[in-house]
């Protein structure tokens, strides 16, 4: 089909959003309009619910040079296929870093919160993560003790 945008009020809000014709988004229009009023306290109540916040575990630092970098990104990739497979509730694993800066991030992200927790609180943590980490603790300006780890809540809020 021919995608064909066009701008409506979306009853959910005073935002205009893009609809393509004969998408699924499409028939929901349809639809919210031929209910009116009363599907708009429905939609409201069906975003809350459908949403469920991920939960994730992030690392961050800044790292000493280009070949500090290179040597985390292989300490990494060894972590995800020897160490990480053990972990049960992992759903995946992202490295984001700049280069100009020289900071260097991990995001684990959990299926719930008492996946993170049990992760938190297990031998995997304990007697195999920290020590791997403890490997690379000079590839970081002050070492481990200069890694910021924060747990965290995200909500998809446009696929």
């Amino acid at each position: 089909a021919q995608a064909i945008l066009a701008q409506v009020d979306h009853p959910c809000s005073s935002v205009a959003f893009r609809i393509v014709a004969m998408s699924f988004a499409g028939r929901l229009r349809s639809v919210q309009q031929a209910l009116g009023g009363v599907f708009q306290t429905q939609c409201r109540m069906q975003v809350t619910a459908a949403t469920s916040p991920m939960k994730f575990r992030s690392m961050s630092g800044k790292v000493r040079d280009a070949d500090a970098m290179e040597a985390l990104d292989k300490g990494l990739r060894d972590a995800a296929d020897n160490i990480w497979p053990k972990v049960p509730g992992v759903m995946r694993i992202d490295r984001t870093k700049c280069m100009q800066r020289m900071e260097y991030e991990v995001t684990i992200q959990f299926e719930s919160g008492d996946a993170l927790k049990a992760f938190l609180n297990g031998d995997v943590m304990k007697k195999e993560l920290h020590p791997h980490m403890k490997g690379f603790s000079h590839c970081f300006e002050g070492g481990l003790s200069g890694l910021k780890w924060q747990n965290r809540e995200a909500e998809k809020i446009l696929d």
